[in-house]
This record gives C-alpha cells, structure tokens and sequence, in this order.
C-alpha cells in the first residue's frame, strides 16, 4: 500500500506510443505519477515492484491482449486494491462486457475524449478507495460480532425474529432455526416475551436504546441474561442478548464476601451494623426496645494454640450452626431482605458473635436468651475426633436505656463483656454505667501504649540465669518494662496481654530483640564476657509470617553471634505448631539460634512433642519450683530434668527464691537456675557491674554468685559446653 500522502501511481499498458504519450499527459494534469508499458508483458513485470493506485490498459494488443492481462491482474489484486480501466477501439457491447468479465473497473472507447479520461480515472480511483474502506470497515465489523458473546437478533415490531447470530462461545437459548420466523411468545416464557415485546416498540418508538434483565431455565440450571435493544429502521430493532450468569454469580460472591463472614455464613460486623441501625429505626418509630448480645467464647485460645487454628476454625464454625439452630433464629442469609421475627446473628471476628433481639418486651427475656445461649454452648463439641469444652461471656445493652445508636450499644455490650470476663468468665452482665469508665481507661491504656512504643517509654532490665553447681553467671533473660511517665514502672502482666490483642506486640518484641542483641555486643566490645541471650517470642509473633527474617535481620545488624540468642516459647505453640513455624524454626536453628519452652510443665506438651522440634531447653514452671520446697514433692521436676537430659536438652528452673530450693534443684541435677535468689530484673547497668566484678545482685540474700565466666580464684573461662 503506497503512502496516502504520495501521488496516485498509474500504469499505462499500451503498444501505441502515441496513445501511452497523450495518456501520460492528460494523468499528469490530474496529479498522477506514471509508469508505461509497451505490451502486456511488460506491464506486468512493473507491477511486481509493487501494485499501483490505477491501470489503464488497452484491449488490443499483439501477443498477449489487455482482457488476458486484466485478468491477470485479478489473479492477484481485486478491483478495490488495483483499479483497471480498459482502452477500447472495439465500440460494441461484447467487448464491454467481455472488458467486466476479466475484472475491469470501468471502460472507455476510442477515440478518447481526453479531459474526461483524467476525471474518469479519478472517479474510478475514488470509487475503489470508498470500496476498499468499506469492505474493511464491513470486515472489521465481522470481526467484532464474531467475537462478541453477545447473541444477536433482529426483531419485527410485531415480535417475529427475523434474524438470528450466535454468540461466541455462548450458549443459545435454542438452536438458531428455533428463532427465526417464529414470534417471541411461542419461543419464550410469557413474561419474558412480554418484556422484550414492550422493549422492541419502545425502541423503535422512542429511537432509544431499552435493556432488559431476564431469567430462563436451561438444562444446566438458572441463567440469567440481559437484552439491549436499539433501533433498527421503522419496524424492527437488533438485540444483543448476553449470558450474565457469571457476572450474576461474581456480584452474588461479592455481596457475600461484602456482607457474609466467609468462615461461618453468619453476617460480618458491617452487615450486622446495618441490621441494627435498621431495627434502631423502627424501634424509634414503633416505640419498642432492641437488646444486643455480645459474646466472647472462654478458653478459645487456649483451644486454638494447643489443636491449631484449623481446629479453631472448625470449632467457631460449629459453635455457629449451633446457635442457628438452636435458637431458630431466622435465616437472615436465605432472605437478607426479609424481616427476621426472632433475632439476627453476627460473627464480628475471631470468637466473637453477637444476637440482635429485635422485639425486646422486658429485660427477663434478655436475660433468658443469655442463659439459654450459655446453656446451648455449654455442651462439649467434637473437633478433629476430640471433645472439647467452651463456654461464654456476654455483655448485653439494651436501647434506648444503653445506647441510642448501633455503634454506642455494641461498644457498651462489650464493656459488660469484658466485665463478665472479670467476673470468672462463662456467665452474662447487663450494661452499667460504671463499665464505662472501666472500658474508657482500657481504651486508653491502648492509646498511651501506643504511644509509649513510639516515645521510647518502654525500658529493658535483665535477670541472670547461674549454674547450679557453681553460681557462674551462664545467661541473662531480657524482660520488659513499661516506665510510665505518670504511673511509673507498669508490669508487663499490666500492659502486654493488651499488646497481644491489639497488635502492638509485634513491634514490642522486635524492640525487645534488637535492643538486647544490641546491649550484648556493647558488653563483648567492653571486653566483656558475653552470656547466652534469652528472649521471649509472644504467641502472636510466633503464628504470624517472617519470624526468621525479622530474628536473622537482627543478627545481621547489631551483628551479635546467632549462637548466644535463645528464643523461649510459650508452651502452648509448640503443642501443635503450623508448618510454616516449624519450618521458620528450623531456619533459625541451622543459623545457630537455640530455642527453649518456657514454663514448661504448665500447659499440654509432652518431651514427645518437645521431640519433634529443634528445641534446646526447657524452662520448667516456678510452680513445680515452690512445690518442690521441703516438705513438699520433688518428684515432678526430677521426673522432668531426667527426661530431658536423656533427650539432650538443657533445662532451667525459674523462680528459685530461696536456698532450700536451690539444694532441692541441684540434687535433682537442674543444671541452670534463675530467680530472686541470684539476682531480680536489673538494668544493664548492674549486669556489667556483675560481670566485672563476679558478684550476682542476689548475693546479698544468700545467693553468693560468681560471674564474668570464672570461678572465684581462677582465670578459667566459662566454656561454650556449660552455657
């Protein structure tokens, strides 16, 4: 294709020099470039550089004549691509029409009337470019309905299909010769004949595009499709009918997604909070109360940490069928749209569900549908092939009394809540007015949290762990402390279970890491002998992603020995850890970091399942300490230093108070120790005051110990082995 901004290209084929002169000439004038040629042959071989915008080719010619070359011609370009106007002497019809049947675009007879030739080729080449844009336009219009899902129809004013295409790859309502020639209300159901009958008149009528939504039974089910019609001359209009069932299904997925707890089926918090305000408003108008039951399951967390959260799930999932169905409360999933005579269910998040009792008539059948609800909980489940027991606290308000608005009454039920929580759980209160300054200081216990990560409040001390046969200094543990700028030194039992649920733990755990890795490295660049580093990793950081890359980036930065860090777990992760934790630890280990179970003994794990992991201590529980006090039973704590010395493991007692429980200890072979007697939670002050000078903080209550990794005396070092 030559450049639309050249000048047409013209071949004139003729032996006649003098007509190839006077052509050439008079396609000049009309802005053409021209090319001659002197015979047929030779015409064609100009043409293989490339087709030009016009041909003139005369009929009679010697050896190969202009009908043989014309069609030729056509053997390879049609007449939009490569016009041919044929020459002429031979003025009578057969000629003409022989000159149409090899494919010529237009004739002319001699003699020629010159000025028109150039017009008529103009003409010519005019028509053959409108041709060719509109076979491409019609090709690319071919293109698009061959590629549209869309079936297509073409429907009389009176309802007849008078055309039909199928969609690509869609699936037609019948075969396409059961729509053409028949009327709408013999093919399809009466109301859906009906709808689109009203859509075809008001599109021809108003020259408007109509859109109809309808259903139709097909043998894979309901499937929804969407009709648009347009105007289509004075009797008829095209519709485009669509199979929209996916995108049905998608926005019903999204509703549910949006609206629905994907876990339970129960509605989410948004859906509940819409419930709500919708009952508030009639409960305004009708002059009625509405109660809000806010429940927390008891001991969920311990359930979740010991079986796994697939277990947990499978517990929340079955304690939802089980309020569903036994406290009949309507199927607000089926009808979303239905008014609910009974009451309305939501799974808020974790294990918190709540009831909307929507008609409230007094406070004593609130209190029954808590006691019935308690009741309906408290038998056992069966997870996994285990039984296992829950019970729940709720918190109840009640509008008007409690709140007026949907977001004031779910915040007050959960401050009574959180009330019978404190109550010794697995019992219901009723709203006060008092919980709400209990629940104002915890939002605000958060709020200076929060703060106090972000001020540098919070403060490091550490606590030593000695040898027992000696009194050697072989570890410190890293414990943290909030310093208040009002309340003074908070206790982490005061603020990290609060950290723990709102998340802030992850960022405290990663301070508390960084900050000890660091103030080891200080300690052996003094000149120091560096102890083992004991830190502790809460539950949640534990179960969320990227332990190992937050632990091996520490090390990376403060640059401290992966060999001198040990992170102690609760018992409870390690009871039935997740996969991706177990590995993580694994990673961790093989870099050279220890693990070790902390107050071990207080929770469900066996040295079975210490086993299976790379585990390098345990901790036994300061409750095993105190039982194994003269008069009382040191058998337990024997039975566990000698299960986990026969497995490899290294073992610490915590809590060793007095001197009696440290010969207790060392009889029983515990090979570290660690409590008041050695030394209380100290700055890091004081833990270099005790390695310079091998004296514990807890000399002075009978717990003489010796530290900096010698023995009084001597200048042996502490070894690797005895950490």
């Amino acid at each position: 294709m030559r450049p639309a901004e050249s000048r047409p290209l013209a071949i004139i084929i003729d032996d006649d020099d003098v007509t190839r002169m006077l052509v050439r000439a008079t396609l000049l004038k009309f802005d053409f470039e021209v090319l001659e040629a002197p015979d047929g042959r030779r015409g064609l071989e100009l043409m293989e550089a490339g087709p030009p915008d016009i041909v003139l080719l005369d009929v009679d010619m010697p050896g190969m004549d202009g009908f043989e070359v014309c069609r030729r011609i056509r053997d390879r370009w049609d007449a939009t691509e490569v016009p041919v106007i044929m020459i002429t002497g031979m003025n009578d019809v057969d000629s003409i029409n022989r000159a149409y049947e090899c494919g010529a675009s237009d004739f002319t007879a001699k003699p020629i009337n010159w000025p028109v030739l150039g017009h008529r080729a103009r003409y010519v080449l005019r028509a053959s470019q409108s041709a060719r844009e509109l076979r491409e336009l019609e090709e690319r219009q071919a293109a698009i309905v061959r590629a549209m899902p869309d079936m297509i129809f073409r429907i009389g004013r009176d309802g007849t299909c008078l055309d039909f295409k199928d969609g690509f790859r869609s699936k037609a309502m019948l075969p396409p010769g059961g729509f053409v020639g028949k009327s709408l209300s013999v093919i399809l159901p009466p109301g859906v004949a009906a709808a689109l009958a009203r859509a075809v008149g008001h599109a021809i009528d108003r020259g408007e595009v109509q859109s109809v939504l309808f259903q139709l039974p097909m043998d894979d089910g309901l499937r929804h499709f969407e009709a648009r019609l347009a105007p289509c001359g004075s009797d008829s209009a095209i519709a485009l009918v669509r199979d929209v069932t996916a995108q049905k299904r998608d926005e019903e997925r999204i509703h549910r997604l949006a609206y629905f707890d994907a876990l339970t089926g129960m509605p989410n918090r948004g859906h509940f909070l819409e419930r709500v305000d919708g009952e508030l408003a009639r409960a305004r108008r009708e002059d009625r109360r509405v109660a809000l039951l806010f429940l927390d399951l008891d001991g969920f967390k311990r359930i979740n940490d010991s079986l796994g959260h697939a277990a947990g799930d499978e517990l929340l999932k079955s304690v939802a069928a089980r309020l569903k169905e036994n406290l009949r409360a309507g199927d607000v999933m089926a009808r979303p749209t239905a008014r609910d005579a009974a009451m309305h269910y939501a799974r808020l998040g974790g294990d918190e569900f709540t009831i909307l009792l929507p008609d409230v008539k007094d406070i004593e059948f609130v209190k029954m549908i808590a006691r019935r609800t308690q009741s309906v909980l408290s038998r056992p489940f069966t997870v996994d092939g285990e039984e296992v027991a829950v019970s729940a606290s709720i918190g109840i308000s009640v509008f008007p009394d409690d709140g007026d608005d949907a977001a004031s009454l779910l915040r007050h039920a959960d401050a009574a809540m959180y009330h019978a929580k404190e109550q010794g759980r697995n019992n219901w209160q009723l709203y006060s007015r008092s919980l709400a300054s209990r629940a104002a200081a915890r939002s605000s216990l958060e709020s200076e949290l929060a703060r106090a990560v972000k001020e540098g409040q919070l403060r490091l001390l550490y606590q030593p762990q000695v040898l027992a046969k000696d009194g050697r200094i072989a570890g410190i543990e890293a414990l943290v402390r909030w310093q208040h700028p009002e309340r003074g030194l908070v206790l982490p039992e005061d603020f990290l279970p609060v950290a723990e649920q709102n998340g802030l733990i992850a960022d405290i755990g990663e301070w508390v890491l960084r900050t000890a890795c660091r103030q080891v490295c200080e300690w052996q660049r003094a000149g120091l002998f560096a102890p083992r580093l004991a830190v502790n990793v809460s539950p949640r950081q534990a179960r969320a992603p990227g332990l190992f890359r937050t632990v091996s980036a520490v090390i990376a930065e403060t640059g401290i020995a992966p060999e001198l860090l040990e992170l102690e777990l609760a018992e409870a992760i390690v009871v039935n850890p997740d996969e991706p934790f177990v590995e993580e630890m694994r990673l961790l280990r093989q870099l050279g970091v220890r693990f070790a179970i902390d107050d071990y003994g207080s929770g469900h794990s066996s040295m079975n399942t210490v086993r299976r992991l790379p585990i390098g201590a345990v901790k036994i529980d300061r409750s095993f300490v105190r039982a194994a006090t003269p008069p009382g039973d040191a058998s337990v704590t024997k039975a566990i230093v000698a299960m986990a010395q026969t497995l490899g493991l290294d073992v610490v007692a915590k809590g060793v108070e007095t001197v009696e429980q440290r010969a207790v200890l060392q009889a029983a072979g515990c090979p570290r120790l660690q409590g008041y007697l050695f030394g209380q939670p100290v700055p890091a002050e004081m833990v270099e005051f005790m390695l310079r000078t091998g004296r514990t903080a807890g000399a002075g209550a009978g717990g003489r110990g010796q530290a900096g990794g010698r023995v009084p005396g001597s200048r042996q070092p502490l070894r690797q082995a005895d950490m």
